[in-house]
């Protein structure tokens, strides 16, 4: 199995430019011959609830019909719920032309490793930096260095042998929240197998040894 693995900025409310974004990397994907587009959470509408947005509209229906000849796309929005109900954060995985895997998001407690449950563990995520606004480079490696170490600090300890972490994070400014970047795939162990160097936005192409044409509902 090969992973397109993205660190991607995607602006607040900004649906159109983010699917316009989705589809250049989707033909990416498909130019680099791989079989999975890993995009980080909350792609399509950038984090901000008020852009919620229902798995019928436009923007998510050609996403998924744009699966039909090209790699599976897993990609991320804030999902309008109900009247009256508040939004997901939902991650959907198309292929084929299908929608065949919806994830809203719930709280993770202390010790929920049925979340590792999965040879293949996707992570796309969106985690904001607090604090002044991000202005040079030594202050976005700094927020791109926590990220890193957060995260291969949680394969260390919660992955099990032969399970393998795929990270798309968002990365760089929004209107009013910074974001640190980083395309992965990590080991149980914490080792990095594959990484994009920096903050920057990027891509990764990587094969996932021993996976062949997953069934999609053997990964979370």
């Amino acid at each position: 199995m090969r992973l397109l693995l993205t660190s991607m900025n995607c602006p607040k409310g900004e649906v159109g430019a983010n699917r316009a974004r989705h589809l250049d990397l989707l033909d990416q994907g498909a130019d680099t011959g791989c079989d999975l587009v890993l995009l980080p959470e909350m792609s399509l509408t950038g984090y901000r609830p008020g852009a919620a947005i229902g798995l019928h509209h436009p923007a998510v229906t050609a996403l998924v019909r744009a699966t039909a000849h090209r790699p599976a796309l897993c990609f991320g929005l804030v999902e309008a719920g109900p009247r009256h109900s508040t939004p997901s954060i939902t991650q959907v995985v198309a292929a084929d032309g299908d929608l065949v895997i919806t994830h809203r998001k719930a709280h993770l407690g202390a010790g929920e490793d049925t979340d590792f449950g999965s040879r293949l563990v996707l992570d796309p995520a969106a985690p904001g930096l607090y604090g002044d606004r991000r202005a040079t480079d030594e202050e976005w490696r700094a927020g791109f260095d926590w990220w890193r170490g957060s995260v291969v600090d949680d394969a260390r300890r919660f992955l099990s042998p032969g399970q393998l972490l795929a990270v798309s994070t968002q990365t760089g400014a929004t209107d009013d929240e910074d974001f640190p970047g980083w395309a992965a795939l990590v080991g149980a162990g914490g080792q990095v197998i594959a990484e994009l160097p920096d903050w920057r936005e990027g891509s990764l192409a990587v094969d996932v040894a021993g996976v062949c044409h997953p069934d999609w509902s053997d990964t979370e």
